[in-house]
């Protein structure tokens, strides 16, 4: 309880830096947040599965990115590490799926995504391929996290789903405050709602 607290703590600390332009102290607290939660990852699993151990590369991943990302530097190999970090949290959730697939589940989640860019369009204009290529990783990684959750309709596997749509939601908000127009308290918004769902990935393979 005391290490999600702190995860909290420090995750609302940056977010209050990020709001009021302070990048260094929310690099430092943000990452202290992600550090905190492989510790988390790692104290809960004595024995480290396949999936866990993928959640805790994302994580890795997801400091180094976030580090370029405060910097302002490195604006192609930032988008990389974060396309590769959701990967690695896809891959988790993909690994604990052994059944047949719900096909109505992806359809469903290609076509909300398909309405959704086309309702972003006019915001994303000049950013069409990145957040097409963004959109499609995201909908996989939504589609194993719900498949999941689907199987075994458990707290876990709800929480990676919910994890996998509030970075989606994250990623959305990003796109259309960094490169279009700024959105009413935007950094409150994008940072809450992207350590919410690294928090509720890392909660899906440790609790």
């Amino acid at each position: 309880m005391w290490s999600w607290l702190s995860v909290a703590l420090s995750g609302f600390i940056s977010v209050n830096a990020n709001q009021d332009n302070k990048n260094g102290q929310a690099m430092m607290f943000k990452t202290l947040s992600l550090l905190l939660l492989l510790a988390i990852l790692y104290s809960q699993n004595q024995a480290l599965t396949p999936a866990s151990a993928w959640v805790g590369v994302g994580l890795v991943v997801s400091i180094f990115a976030d580090i370029l990302y405060q910097l302002k530097r490195y604006k192609r190999l930032c988008f990389a590490s974060f396309i590769t970090a959701q990967i690695c949290f896809s891959k988790s959730f993909w690994l604990q799926l052994s059944t047949e697939m719900v096909w109505w589940l992806p359809a469903m989640l290609l076509a909300s995504s398909v309405v959704m860019f086309f309702l972003l369009l006019p915001q994303i204009d000049r950013l069409i391929f990145p957040v097409a290529v963004m959109g499609l990783v995201l909908v996989q990684f939504a589609w194993a996290a719900g498949e999941l959750w689907l199987l075994h309709q458990d707290a876990p596997s709800l929480a990676g789903f919910l994890g996998a749509i509030s970075l989606s939601v994250s990623a959305g908000l990003l796109a259309i405050h960094d490169y279009r127009r700024a959105i009413w308290a935007g950094r409150y918004l994008i940072s809450g709602t992207y350590l919410l769902a690294l928090s509720l990935i890392t909660a899906s393979v440790a609790l």
